[in-house]
């Protein structure tokens, strides 16, 4: 009956909590449908306006109709709203040919996005103010994230009492293996490729020298790319940036000023009565701003009769899945839609947009063929994300280009498996014994109740080592590279977009604008419009079905602080080419 309570009081908080959202999908999607309705903004923009950029509601992958829902709980599985980082950057470059557009006002206060992301926008920031129009960015504090952006401005205004951040970057990755054996647990870990880390954090109690030495190479890289990109644009000595971050990690505003990291320190009402001067003197409340959303909603509205021809952007974000599930991204889904566009004639080349760890090799494998079949008769270019490494790279070896980040990390061409054995905290921390009796040798294999045997690990070790030289073998006949020149540079080894670029596993320092225009390029075209694939979320879309489900394991044995570490992992089967962590776990 105890049980029964806990599960039906679990069953009516569940309940409770998805009307909860539910009525809260119906309340902004009601609120949506109103404001389109009435704005008629979607037909007029102010004449001089200042586009005014800020981020309250969030960057994504894709453009997003749903609200941002941040007060919801992570259980429900809801899907974030958000403009994508696409839009924004190619309605900056828009405004920058646009008379209606005067100049950009910048407040990237609430700014929270993947490093791809804020540079695909920076650079956007820069080709606006090729066209000699002004960028002013102004915020109360500054996020390292923040103030790296606004150094694209031609001006950079903090308020007096505010602080500008810049501590670096760091990549925290826990180790279990103490933990597991005071539980009990045992992980065994099958793989190729030394510096294919995946799996020590629950093998071993401290990271590898391998480990190591390649986070560190990618960290230093991403931080120069930074580094030296601030520096430029302040007009500040080598060096400058590095010495505050050695000595501090938060500057006051006067400080900030001293060292040449800002321009003025202003109140909101001095920021606007700055504003007002620039328009001769026009009253604060009639400065002509224009939201950036909003821009881009006339931006679309105002399109001439769309072209036939087509570039099609298929954005690959999260662990590859054979099928579909939550939190991942299904190849057999994703290899249908890529055979309708191999197939389509109006759809004049394919740009493929990677953010994904890896995955399961079969379902990489899946994607790269159909890549490989449309490369036979329009051309394929990648565009990679903040991560784009394991099988994420597997599918990217099948485009004709790939475009990289200075800071993006790819490469990590190895297979692992990983098993774990519960045998021993059952017997020595429950009591509970588990008999077992099969058919042959290898019956139980994929059972959580024993450790797997010499012969087992063999079998399991061939298996990932045919993988492995699968992989390796599509890389270079992708890559046009020898065997050789590939297994120099994959034994699981982690490799900075620019580092990619200089060994041949990528080819062009760029973001998605640059792929885009580089597939038009290859294509023969100049006049096109994007269609896009998974489509654009949508209200329905808001409550992943699957949802997460929350367990605490055999009668509460594994702490909740392991539900989303170890408890996925016990359910994992087969073997596997991804990384061991996601770009969540660097902290910039």
């Amino acid at each position: 009956m105890k049980e029964f309570l806990k599960t039906f009081a679990a069953v009516v908080l569940g309940t409770a909590l998805v009307l909860l959202a539910g009525f809260f999908l119906i309340l902004g999607s009601l609120s949506s449908l109103i404001r389109i309705g009435a704005d008629s903004s979607l037909t007029s923009i102010p004449e001089r306006a200042v586009l005014h950029i800020s981020f309250e509601e969030g960057i994504s992958t894709q453009d997003s109709d749903l609200p941002v829902l941040g007060f919801l709980p992570d259980q429900l599985d809801i899907a974030r709203g958000g403009k994508g980082f696409l839009s924004i950057a190619q309605a900056i470059r828009q405004a920058a040919t646009d008379p209606s557009i005067r100049m950009i006002y910048l407040d990237p206060q609430a700014l929270n996005a993947q490093m791809s992301h804020i540079e695909e926008i920076r650079n956007a920031l820069l080709a606006f103010r090729q066209s000699g129009k002004p960028v002013i960015s102004y915020a109360g504090t500054y996020s390292q994230q923040a103030y790296y952006l606004a150094t694209a401005a031609d001006k950079i205004v903090i308020n007096p009492f505010g602080t500008l951040m810049l501590q670096g970057f760091s990549m925290e990755v826990n180790y279990y293996k103490d933990f597991f054996d005071k539980l009990g647990l045992e992980a065994q870990l099958v793989r190729h490729g030394n510096y294919k880390t995946a799996g020590e954090p629950f093998t071993s109690a401290s990271m590898s020298r391998e480990e190591k030495k390649q986070l560190h190479a990618y960290m230093t890289t991403a931080w120069e790319h930074w580094e030296t990109n601030m520096e430029t644009m302040r007009h500040l000595e080598k060096g400058t940036i590095d010495n505050l971050c050695n000595t501090t990690f938060l500057l006051d505003a006067t400080h900030a000023r001293e060292a040449g990291l800002a321009d003025e320190l202003w109140y909101r009402d001095d920021m606007l009565s700055y504003l007002s001067g620039v328009y001769d003197g026009l009253a604060e409340h009639k400065i002509p701003f224009l939201p950036v959303k909003q821009y881009i909603r006339y931006l679309e509205y105002a399109k001439q009769k769309p072209v036939r021809e087509k570039i099609a952007i298929v954005y690959i974000k999260g662990e590859i899945a054979p099928k579909k599930g939550a939190g991942v991204f299904a190849a057999d889904a994703c290899t249908e839609q890529l055979d309708k566009f191999r197939r389509d004639s109006s759809i004049k080349a394919v740009v493929v947009r990677i953010e994904s760890p890896g995955g399961d090799p079969i379902a990489s494998d899946m994607i790269a063929r159909q890549l490989e079949l449309i490369k036979e008769v329009k051309p394929v270019v990648v565009s990679m994300g903040d991560m784009a490494a394991s099988g994420g790279y597997w599918v990217a070896s099948a485009s004709h280009e790939i475009f990289v980040q200075p800071f993006t990390m790819t490469g990590s061409i190895g297979v692992y498996s990983l098993y774990f054995n519960v045998e021993s905290a059952m017997k020595d921390k429950l009591g509970i014994y588990t008999q077992t009796i099969t058919t042959h040798p290898f019956g139980n294999h994929f059972s959580l109740y024993h450790s797997k045997s010499k012969d087992e690990l063999q079998v399991v070790q061939r298996s990932i080592d045919g993988i492995y030289n699968k992989f390796t073998d599509v890389v270079a006949q992708n890559r046009n590279m020898s065997k050789e020149e590939v297994e120099a540079l994959a034994d699981g080894r982690i490799w900075s977009g620019a580092g990619a670029v200089e060994n041949g596993l990528a080819d062009t320092i760029g973001g998605l604008t640059e792929a885009i225009e580089r597939a038009a390029q290859l294509a023969g075209i100049t006049q096109y419009r994007l269609v896009s694939y998974p489509r654009p979320l949508k209200i329905t879309d808001m409550i992943g079905l699957g949802g997460k489900k929350v367990s605490t394991g055999a009668a509460g044995l594994v702490n909740p602080l392991l539900e989303e570490p170890v408890l996925t992992l016990l359910k994992e089967r087969g073997i596997r080419a991804r990384l061991p962590f996601d770009e969540k776990a660097l902290c910039w």
